[in-house]
């Protein structure tokens, strides 16, 4: 019995599928802990870390952190490409109701926190988180 020849598509598609596949698991997602100071009412000043992970094509992602007082934080941000300077905002929701509303200055417009920059966040229960990256 002679086997038949294979569709030529067949095999360009197989080794495409393989190619992407390959290329997905190259990419990820850019991440990082943002390391700077916290200042609560009350409290003395105290290290704190303030997370990010963005999506794949970077233009968006998310930002976390959790409190000394046990409040976990997180929001999602989006980089306006088209803004002419280098800010991006944040704003955290807590598991207890409270927020943060975090401003980025960027050292590049349109990068995202992958490449460095100020941040300082505003806690709706009093107190502040900043930090240079």
């Amino acid at each position: 019995m002679i086997d038949a020849p294979r569709p030529r598509n067949a095999v360009n598609a197989r080794s495409w599928l393989a190619l992407v596949a390959a290329s997905l698991g190259l990419v990820s997602c850019a991440h990082g802990p943002i390391r700077g100071r916290l200042s609560l009412p009350g409290r003395p000043a105290a290290s704190a870390t303030l997370n990010y992970e963005s999506s794949i094509l970077g233009k968006t992602g998310k930002v976390w952190t959790t409190l000394p007082t046990g409040e976990t934080f997180t929001g999602p941000y989006a980089l306006d490409p088209t803004a002419p300077d280098k800010t991006m905002v944040s704003t955290l929701t807590g598991d207890d109701g409270n927020s943060m509303a975090c401003r980025f200055t960027l050292k590049e417009p349109g990068v995202g926190p992958d490449s460095g920059g100020r941040v300082r966040c505003d806690i709706s229960t009093g107190g502040t988180f900043d930090a240079d990256f």
